[in-house]
């Protein structure tokens, strides 16, 4: 990298830096601003920030890497998220507006019982720590690529920057998330311009590459309707996006996020395809698929335009992180603080523990970064320990009375055993269910167990 390619990166992360700072400097003045600010997120803020929270570090990276080892059916990882976010923006962001409470763990202490709040706000906050490893993954491979400093620094680096804008609350979040959604945007239709140009336009590539590596249906059928479940699950039920539905200023704000996001993912996915298969076929000696992009960035990146694409990486992995750094710490402070040790604390209290449990949160989620590797993987199973036992119970929660709360807090718990051992034991699995996903399983289980374990319950207590 040359001197203007540092130049344009580090006035990028400045003007980031510079919004979070002043956006926390203006209005936290509450637990209430620091966690939800104040209910009071508009459509723009709302949008934008949706689709750069989770459009991270394994939405960029990783789906170029899948992209450059599967072809273009390796978009469906992204692509999968059109129909979740369309899903969730129809059925559930108008109730999640309103509901009565900050998290859906709350939401179950109401509904069934405090056990469950209990039981479901600990598995979302460790799910939540391993994403948040992932994106500090993500960010200081590249940025070590790129630079040439050492992992560890760039690990603590990345880590400082996502502490920094944490810090301000969850307005500072969304308004940072907002302009990293724009770096984002530049930088990939950029990249995916200089690939093609590089390599001489797609009808160039694809006359190269092996045959079928243009079609969307080399995964099958199951890959990507897992997938599209995954996200599902996931956009339904994690505090990520939960919160930006929640502290919207009102229900057509909270669809509107939700729908906007859905259609993002509509263009980036193709955008990425196309880099990753451009890729291919330029640099088709790369072992290491997290390194895919980087490489690109420096072969084909003009100067100064490098430093862009390098604050786009940033982008991806900040505007995650500091989204999922915030959510596990309003179920930490809202969840589990506040109901035990913290019942007769003032706001102040709170929002000092609030703060606490940013640093304390991202120091733990460093660590573990040193030990994942494969992205894709650890975000799918961390799906199956969480998102899939929570939203059958959210779903007939938020929609008939019959479920009772016995019954919720068993499904929960047998769920996440069924899902994990369908999972890593695959030689149990009847031979005409071997296909089967996981989450598609586990879900089956949750819906078997709430129903028939409410009827149970329901007859119990009628006969008693």
């Amino acid at each position: 990298m040359y001197l203007v390619d540092y130049t344009v990166l580090f006035l990028s992360l400045a003007v980031v830096l510079l919004i979070g700072w002043l956006s926390g400097k203006k209005r936290n003045q509450s637990s209430a601003e620091f966690l939800m600010a104040g209910k009071s997120i508009n459509r723009l803020q709302a949008g934008l920030s949706m689709a750069a929270t989770d459009f991270g570090g394994s939405g960029l990276i990783g789906a170029i890497g899948y992209c450059y080892v599967c072809g273009m059916s390796g978009i469906w990882w992204n692509l999968a998220a059109a129909p979740a976010f369309l899903i969730v923006g129809l059925l559930f962001s108008r109730r999640f507006n309103r509901m009565d409470g900050a998290t859906l763990p709350d939401y179950f202490g109401r509904r069934y019982s405090p056990a469950v709040k209990y039981l479901t706000s600990l598995m979302h906050v460790c799910t939540n720590i391993a994403s948040l490893s992932v994106q500090f993954t993500v960010s200081c491979t590249v940025l070590s690529t790129v630079t040439g400093l050492s992992i560890r620094v760039s690990l603590i680096i990345s880590m400082l920057l996502v502490l920094f804008l944490t810090s301000g609350g969850l307005r500072a979040v969304v308004n940072t998330d907002a302009t990293l959604f724009i770096i984002i945007v530049i930088s990939v239709l950029l990249t995916t311009a200089f690939s093609l140009r590089a390599g001489g336009g797609l009808s160039n590539i694809s006359r190269a590459l092996p045959e079928g590596f243009l079609r969307l249906d080399q995964l099958g059928a199951w890959t990507p309707l897992s997938w599209i479940l995954l996200c599902t699950l996931s956009y339904a039920t994690n505090q990520n996006y939960i919160q930006r539905m929640v502290s919207a200023k009102d229900e057509g704000t909270a669809v509107f996020g939700a729908l906007f996001t859905a259609g993002f993912y509509l263009i980036i996915s193709v955008a990425l395809g196309l880099i990753g298969i451009s890729a291919t076929y330029l640099l088709p000696d790369i072992s290491d698929t997290n390194a895919v992009f980087p490489e690109m960035m420096i072969r084909y990146f003009p100067h100064g335009l490098l430093g862009l694409g390098l604050a786009s990486v940033f982008a991806a992995t900040i505007s995650t992180g500091t989204s999922v750094l915030h959510a596990t710490v309003t179920l930490i402070s809202t969840d589990l603080w506040k109901p035990t040790v913290g019942k007769a604390a003032d706001d102040r209290a709170e929002l000092l523990v609030s703060r606490l449990a940013v640093i304390v949160t991202a120091l733990f989620s460093l660590a573990l970064s040193l030990f994942f590797n494969n992205i894709i993987s650890v975000i799918y199973i961390a799906g199956l320990f969480y998102a899939v036992s929570a939203f059958m119970p959210m779903l007939f929660g938020m929609y008939t009375r019959f479920v009772t709360a016995k019954a919720a807090l068993w499904s929960i718990v047998i769920t996440v055993a069924a899902s994990l051992l369908w999972e890593y034991a695959p030689q149990l699995r009847p031979g005409a269910l071997a296909d089967l996903p996981s989450n598609a399983f586990g879900l089956i289980v949750s819906a078997v167990v709430l129903l028939l374990g409410s009827w149970v319950d329901r007859r119990i207590h009628h006969t008693a």
